[in-house]
């Protein structure tokens, strides 16, 4: 199967605080970049701006309210978050827009990564301490001294330089790379106070997903930084309406009306506005 090196014709990148209202180009077109974002490449630096394209070897930087929103062709979903740096290693893209390869180096930062419809196998993320190998997985990464991982679903494969590995298998599982070894810190709902408002500082959209577009939100990612974390959401089992409303079985409502404050809550679109049939006009 002949394989092409191709980025551009599959990439979104979305800018923080994107308007809900606006349309994914079909074509995978940049969309909007938050203006402290630029792409280095060979020394040349260019500040992304709506539809600037990505390429192999661009060096990613952001500044403290940057972020970028990449989305490829084969649907794996990238964030680069403030005051973060990565190089996009590789991109091979088969004719059946599957990658062949995916490989980037995560240098400094905070990041989400979701995958796509690609062979698990295809991807490589390299880190400063280790690598992180994945198998249909959502998860958030943040690489300083040490590499933390924290896995909202799927699996996560943690190797350190010596390719001792470790795996992270469950829902609020964090582990970590650092100089010595890959470890298991456990569940992140299990840890010390202490530990867990360490975390929350870290892992920033965990706590609030609302400087990303929801095409790159995780489902219930607050509750893996919340001890005894109880829903206070209108979902389809925790409705409650005015006295004088009538009853129905209409959803509550719209994607677009989920109030922001509560987005770091994260429910799932399903239990939110896509639960029930839209209400009639």
């Amino acid at each position: 199967m002949t394989m092409k090196r191709a980025v551009a014709a599959g990439l979104m990148a979305i800018a923080l605080g994107l308007g809900a209202g606006a349309a994914w180009a079909a074509s995978g077109t940049a969309l909007g970049v938050d203006p402290q974002a630029e792409a280095d490449k060979d020394g040349t630096a260019r500040v992304l701006t709506v539809g600037a394209d990505i390429f192999i070897g661009d060096t990613i930087k952001t500044g403290p309210q940057g972020n970028v929103q990449i989305k490829f062709s084969d649907s794996t979903e990238l964030v680069v978050g403030p005051n973060s740096q990565l190089l996009l290693e590789d991109y091979l893209l088969r004719d059946d827009q599957s990658a062949g390869k995916f490989a980037i180096n995560a240098l400094s930062g905070t990041f989400r990564f979701a995958t796509g419809t690609s062979p698990k196998d295809s991807y490589v993320i390299n880190t400063p301490t280790g690598t992180i190998g994945v198998r249909g997985t959502w998860f958030d990464f943040n690489v300083d001294q040490v590499t933390r991982v924290v896995v909202y679903r799927g699996r996560v494969i943690m190797c350190d330089k010596a390719n001792e590995c470790v795996s992270l298998n469950d829902s609020c599982e964090m582990g970590e790379i650092d100089d010595q070894e890959a470890a298991v810190i456990g569940k992140t709902t299990e840890v010390s106070d202490e530990q867990r408002q360490s975390f929350q500082d870290e892992f920033i959209y965990g706590q609030n997903q609302t400087p990303l577009h929801r095409e790159f939100w995780f489902e219930r990612t607050r509750e893996c930084f919340n001890k005894e974390f109880e829903p206070n959401f209108p979902n389809r089992d925790n409705v409650s309406k005015p006295a004088d409303e009538p009853e129905d079985d209409c959803t509550v409502g719209s994607l677009a009306e989920v109030p922001m404050p509560l987005a770091g809550y994260a429910f799932p679109v399903t239990d939110v506005a896509a639960a029930a049939p839209p209400c009639p006009n």
